[in-house]
């Protein structure tokens, strides 16, 4: 009873209107990684109106890089300045809610229907470079510490928001609130991951080859050795290494047609159109499963640029450069069963009215798979009736908002959007003439019973 008062204490406390203009705020002031001063000055300003001590430092960045364990970066700094809203005092526990206030660029601007700041409502969404990833995470985090400050209710322990910068290219600015000190008995990291439970995430290595070549003129290109050629078997052969880095993945990643991607992703050859390339450059991911240490994947790597150096004449004697750079993320598993997932696992459940799978990482805010939303109409969906252009779908009380969630994410090109009730979801089709196809669709999915499987988001 006193845990249920208390509870209701802190949730008539918060605001969630406030939530959504803190979250708009934050989108406004633009803070692409590596520029990130201006918002950060803006998250101390509101940490400290919401009655919690704020910590806003300078982080040494040059310090940072030398230390050992240095997560990498990919976007020059010369600052990153962090700042942590710190409630209650240490005691039997703590929290850290961690988010992070860096953007990657906005892109091609006429492909917004808006500026990228704009932090437009429309149709009950936000739009803005940053709203799912994450400002509106940090908002969240900063309005439930308010929450918990006005209730009044005392804490057994302390609460940290963290909102940190570089996470896009690297993770500096978390790594730096860890080198201040800050620690923690568990920590929530609100990154969007479609409301999945995530407790284990692939690691990512970040890296440079360079291929050696020999320069001949076009017409005599038989007498040049092109490095486009040479790398042509390096992939081939890295290939191979994907492959065999995916034989048997973790339980949690099995649904991924790829569980742990090696992927290139710039390439530059050659200086002239009628030269033989005599050098190339490549950057690229080499995605690290769970359970394997960074050391080990690169090793791996090594071994297989090694091997295919070896059977090959030139490159035998003139082996590709291997440079690790920027983001280096380990691969990281939590147990399911600790108190803080269990606690989340609950609200989860509380809130949307169906027990939460964990699932695997690869990077965030992936969709969710077909087979998923097939599962979950199983589970959750009653009937399916159709009308013109408009599907209802009946559930149990209070799973109607989870279940529209799930459609929406699931991207479906035949359908425009979704509008939930407690026990209701209108689906809005794209074809007028298409309701009555969906409704078949959908109650043919919601008949398959899908054998249990894990459901499943570093840059």
């Amino acid at each position: 009873m006193i845990r249920e008062q208390v509870e209701t204490r802190a949730l008539q406390s918060l605001d969630t209107d406030a939530c959504i203009r803190l979250a708009q705020d934050l989108i406004r002031v633009p803070s692409i990684t590596g520029d990130e001063r201006p918002a950060q000055d803006l998250v101390a300003l509101m940490i400290e109106e919401a009655g919690l001590e704020v910590d806003r430092f300078e982080a040494d960045v040059d310090r940072l890089k030398a230390h050992p364990r240095f997560p990498g970066m990919e976007v020059e700094r010369t600052e990153a300045v962090l700042v942590a809203g710190i409630l209650g005092q240490k005691g039997e526990r703590s929290l850290i809610l961690n988010g992070h206030v860096d953007v990657v660029p906005p892109g091609d601007r006429q492909a917004w229907h808006a500026s990228p700041w704009s932090a437009h409502i429309q149709a009950g969404r936000l739009y803005g470079r940053g709203a799912c990833d994450m400002k509106a995470g940090l908002a969240v985090a900063i309005t439930a510490a308010a929450a918990l400050k006005k209730s009044g209710v005392p804490l057994r322990g302390r609460l940290i928001v963290q909102s940190v910068v570089g996470e896009e290219d690297g993770g500096i600015g978390t790594f730096a609130m860890a080198q201040r000190g800050y620690r923690a008995d568990a920590a929530y990291v609100l990154e969007p991951t479609r409301l999945h439970l995530i407790p284990a995430q692939a690691g990512a290595l970040s890296f440079r080859l360079r291929i050696r070549g020999q320069s001949a003129h076009a017409s005599v290109r038989y007498q040049g050795i092109s490095a486009i050629e040479k790398f042509e078997l390096v992939e081939a052969r890295l290939r191979q290494l994907e492959r065999a880095l995916n034989q048997e993945p973790h339980a949690l990643f099995r649904h991924y047609p790829i569980a742990y991607p090696l992927s290139i992703g710039r390439l530059r050859a050659g200086s002239w159109s009628s030269t033989v390339p005599d050098e190339l450059e490549c950057e690229g991911r080499l995605g690290v499963p769970v359970g394997m240490a960074s050391a080990e994947a690169r090793r791996q790597f090594a071994a297989a640029i090694a091997d295919v150096a070896q059977r090959d004449a030139w490159l035998v004697e003139h082996p590709p450069q291997i440079e690790w750079h920027g983001g280096q993320f380990d691969a990281v598993e939590v147990d399911p069963g600790i108190p803080a997932f269990m606690a989340l696992k609950a609200a989860h459940a509380e809130e949307f009215g169906v027990e939460p799978e964990p699932d695997g990482a690869e990077r965030p805010g992936e969709p969710a798979p077909p087979t998923r939303l097939g599962r979950y109409l199983g589970e959750l969906m009653t009937s399916a009736e159709a009308s013109a252009n408009l599907v209802v779908l009946r559930t149990p009380a209070g799973a109607a908002q989870f279940l529209a969630s799930v459609i929406d994410h699931a991207a479906l090109p035949s359908i425009l959007g979704t509008v939930a009730g407690d026990d209701t979801v209108l689906v809005i089709a794209r074809d007028p003439a298409g309701g009555d196809a969906l409704a078949a669709e959908f109650r043919r999915l919601g008949q398959r019973r899908l054998p249990h499987q894990p459901v499943r988001e570093r840059s």
